[in-house]
C-alpha cells in the first residue's frame, strides 16, 4: 500500500523525474555532497538507498522506495542516490540515458583508507575494512570498478576529486550547477534532515552537522600504511583518476 500511496501522492515526480547518481568510495566526502545536493529545490534524496540499479525497473523501485518515506519538494524534478560498494551494480546503459546525470568523485588513498579503517573499527570491527590491508583491498577494488565505469560511458558524465569539494568548493559548486541546470546556485551550506549523522546514512561527524563545508582534517596519527600499502594505493589512485578525467564531460581536480 505504500508503494500505491507514493503513486498516487506524486505522480509527476514517479512519472517524470530524473536521476542524478553520485558513484564514489567511503570516506570521500560523499555524505557532504549528498547535503549539498539534497539541498537544491530541484532535487530529492541526500543519502545512500543502498540498492543495485540493473534496468528501469531499478529505477522505478528507487521512486517507489523514496517516495513512500518522503513528502517531496513541490519543485523537485531529479532524484538522487549515491553507489558507493560494488556489491552495488550500476548498469551503465542507465548511466547514459538521456534522463540521468552521473557525477564520479574519488579521494586520495592515504586519507580515505585510514578514515575506512577508523570508521569500521568503531561500527563494525569484524570486517575485513577494519584492518589496513581489508580497506587498502575495497579501495584498489573500488577505484578499479569505478575507472572501468568511465571507460564505458565517455563523455556523458562530471568528474571531481573530493578534494575540490572542501578546497575550491565555490567553483566547483558552480560548475556543478551549470553542468546539473540547476535553477539555483548550489552553496556550501546546507540543510540537515531527517537521516542526517544517523544510522547507516553517511557521515555522522560533529562536522556534517554543522550545515556548512569545513575544512579541518581528520587525524589518524595512529594508523599507519605500509610502503608496499600505500604505493599500491597511490598508483591505483593516478592511474584510475587520469581514466576518469580522461573519459569526463567535465571535470574539476584539486592539487595533490
Amino acid at each position: 500500500m505504500s508503494m500505491l500511496r507514493a503513486l498516487l501522492a506524486n505522480p509527476h515526480l514517479m512519472l517524470a523525474s530524473k536521476n542524478v547518481f553520485l558513484l564514489s568510495h567511503m570516506r570521500a566526502n560523499t555524505t557532504l555532497f549528498g547535503h549539498i545536493l539534497g539541498s537544491s529545490p530541484d532535487i530529492e534524496g541526500y543519502y545512500e538507498m543502498h540498492i543495485s540499479y540493473y534496468s528501469w525497473k531499478s529505477l522505478w523501485r528507487q521512486k517507489m522506495r523514496h517516495f513512500s518515506d518522503h513528502v517531496p519538494k513541490p519543485t523537485s524534478r531529479m532524484l538522487f542516490d549515491k553507489v558507493l560498494h560494488d556489491g552495488h551494480h550500476v548498469a551503465p546503459s542507465l548511466l547514459r540515458a538521456a534522463g540521468t546525470r552521473t557525477l564520479l568523485m574519488i579521494r586520495a588513498p592515504e586519507q580515505s583508507i585510514k578514515s575506512i579503517v577508523t570508521l569500521y573499527r568503531k561500527t563494525n570491527p569484524t570486517r575485513p575494512e577494519a584492518t589496513i590491508e581489508g580497506a587498502t583491498d575495497y579501495y584498489v577494488r573500488r577505484l578499479e570498478t569505478l575507472a572501468g565505469i568511465a571507460e564505458a560511458m565517455p563523455g556523458t558524465y562530471f568528474y571531481l576529486d573530493a578534494e575540490a569539494l572542501v578546497g575550491r568548493s565555490d567553483e566547483t559548486l558552480a560548475a556543478i550547477t551549470q553542468w546539473l541546470e540547476l535553477s539555483q546556485p548550489l552553496t556550501t551550506e546546507y540543510e540537515l534532515f531527517e537521516r542526517s549523522a544517523k544510522g547507516n546514512s553517511g557521515d555522522n561527524s560533529e562536522a556534517l552537522k554543522s550545515g556548512t563545508i569545513q575544512s579541518k582534517k581528520s587525524n589518524y596519527d595512529g594508523i599507519l600504511l605500509t610502503t608496499d600499502q600505500l604505493n599500491r594505493a597511490t598508483a591505483t589512485h593516478t592511474r584510475c583518476r587520469n581514466i576518469m578525467i580522461q573519459h569526463a564531460d567535465r571535470s574539476i581536480t584539486h592539487p595533490a
